[in-house]
Order: C-alpha cells, then sequence, then structure tokens
C-alpha cells in the first residue's frame, strides 16, 4: 500500500527515498525509529503519528495543519525537555497497540510548511537532533512496513475516525454485531448511520418490497429501477461498496426467527472477536412481529 501511495504522492515518494520507516495504520502515517533523549540524556526510539486523509483510494490530501503525535516525550541536550514545541500531553488509539502515542507538538514556522515532507523533515530535525548528535543515532533505518494495519469495516479509507479522533470510540464498537428488524421509514434511516459506524456486523429483515412511498421515507438518491425490488437486496447492493459485515435477508422476523437473529457470524465479517448479537432495533409497524419478537431479543431497543 505504501508503493502505491509513492506511485500517486510525491510527499510519500520523498519520505521513502530519504529513508523513514513508515508505517500505515488505518489513516495515520506512522513514522517510526525517530530517535531522541529522555531526561537523563538516554537514547529512546519513539514514532511520530500524523493523520491523513484520502482523496480517493490512492491520493491524499496535503497536511491540514503544523500539529503531529509523538509516542514519547523528547529533551534537549542539556536534559531539559526540548521548548517551544507546544502541543501537551494525549492520547491516540491506533490499531497496532504497541503504538502508544503520549504527546502532541505545534511548532510552526513563520512560512508554514509548504509540504507534508518538510514537515516530517522540520519536526526530526527538532526531536531527534539531540539524539544524533550525541549517541550518532539516525532516523533513516528504511524499514518500510507494507502491511497495512487496519481491520476496518469499511471497504474505503476510515479517515472520519482518525479526523475526529475517536480512535477510542471506534474500538469500542468494532466487536458488535447489530439487528435491524424492519427497513421502512425508520429501520432505512437507522441502516443508513449504522453501515458508517465501525461495528463488525449489521444484520437486517424485511420481506417487503421497495414501493413509491418508501422512496420518500428513506435515505439516498432514487433509481426509478430500483422499485419493485425486495427492500432487503435493494440496501445490500445500495452499500456494498461501502463495508463488510452487511447482511440483509428478506424475511419475516416473528417468534420463530430468533435462530435467524442471532446468527453466526458471517464470511463478511471483519472480527475475529465478534460478539453474539446483544440488542435489536425493532422497526417494524407490524403489531405481531413486533410483540412476537420483543419477547427473546435479548436487549430490546424499540425505535417506534
Amino acid at each position: 500500500m505504501l508503493s502505491e501511495l509513492a506511485n500517486h504522492n510525491e510527499d510519500v515518494r520523498r519520505l521513502i527515498e530519504r529513508g523513514y520507516a513508515l508505517k500505515l495504520d488505518s489513516s495515520y502515517l506512522v513514522i517510526r525509529d525517530i530517535p531522541y533523549l529522555d531526561h537523563e540524556r538516554k537514547l529512546r526510539i519513539g514514532a511520530f503519528v500524523e493523520k491523513i486523509e484520502f482523496i480517493d483510494q490512492v491520493r491524499i490530501k496535503p497536511p491540514p495543519d503544523h500539529q503531529i503525535f509523538f509516542t514519547g516525550t523528547p529533551h534537549g541536550l542539556d536534559g531539559n525537555p526540548i521548548p517551544n514545541l507546544g502541543g501537551g500531553t494525549t492520547s491516540l488509539t491506533l490499531t497496532d497497540p504497541t503504538i502508544v502515542v503520549e504527546r502532541s507538538f505545534s511548532n510552526k514556522p513563520s512560512t508554514g510548511f509548504a509540504s507534508r515532507f518538510e514537515k516530517i523533515e522540520s519536526y526530526v530535525t527538532i526531536i531527534a537532533g539531540p539524539a544524533m548528535a550525541l549517541h550518532g543515532a539516525t532516523p533513516y533505518t528504511g524499514r518500510l512496513d507494507e502491511s497495512e494495519v487496519t481491520g476496518s469495516a469499511f471497504k474505503i479509507h476510515d479517515t472520519l475516525t482518525s479526523r475526529a479522533e475517536i480512535g477510542d470510540l471506534a474500538q469500542k464498537l468494532k466487536d458488535e454485531v447489530v439487528v435491524i428488524i424492519g427497513l421502512g421509514g425508520t429501520g432505512a434511516y437507522l441502516l443508513d448511520l449504522m453501515v458508517k459506524t465501525p461495528v463488525t456486523e449489521i444484520r437486517g429483515f424485511d420481506h417487503d418490497a421497495f414501493c413509491v412511498h418508501n422512496a420518500f421515507r428513506s435515505p439516498g438518491r432514487l433509481e426509478t429501477k430500483e422499485l419493485g425490488i425486495g427492500k432487503a437486496g435493494l440496501y445490500a447492493a445500495r452499500y456494498d461498496n461501502f463495508r463488510h459485515g452487511l447482511v440483509l435477508e428478506p424475511r419475516f422476523i416473528d417468534a420463530s426467527s430468533e435462530a435467524q437473529v442471532a446468527g453466526r457470524r458471517s464470511p463478511s465479517c471483519v472480527s475475529t472477536k465478534a460478539r453474539p448479537a446483544q440488542g435489536s432495533l425493532i422497526c417494524c409497524w407490524r403489531k405481531r412481529s413486533r410483540s412476537s419478537t420483543w419477547g427473546w431479543v435479548s436487549t430490546e431497543t424499540s425505535a417506534r
């Protein structure tokens, strides 16, 4: 993946050619093997963590600001914390648990940064400079890690999680299974919201067809060729290019359907630790279906 990014992004290519040890972690670029000094002037090795925002699957935007994350607390040759770095202590949840962010820095030159390459070079000079001078250490190890750490439920890059810095919340949701019973006026909007969350699997059930009145009470663009198609198949096709773990069935749910709703993990489920469905969002208007399912869903959450 890094090689592909280098083919489409000059900054990434220049960082690789410079010899930086790059690694992708979801929508973060990790620059590893960065030497720095601790308070006793001993050599430590850390990593910069840089947000990246994808334009498409291979092109990324320029850095949105001058801030960066780091996995340690760097000191100067005098044993004091390096001054004028701004930022402060913080935490950031990445997919790789060995990368533990401790601080953010906000050091902006008067002229700003013309590119991501210049930004990384500037921070390396400030942070790694003392360790390079005292210990002869180098940040240019060339250890390129082509394995992309994702574990993502999405088929496109999840840049929202990194942009909003909500990786800790995403980690709490990633093994969850959500069930939506009924994909009509309420269930369709719930489905549209849920497909954009990092839950590992969404199971939906509705045996009805998508008719004209449904177009007025469902999200997204209407294609007239969709009229008359089963809701389950229609929504499965609509979201297929967005995420894994979407299982929608044209099934009427009643008291005999407990096994189908609880189900087994689907082949497209990205989590190996997915829990059994812990609750259901009951969005059907038929009283018979609502009342018959109410007794056996483990955590009932009615949307109506």
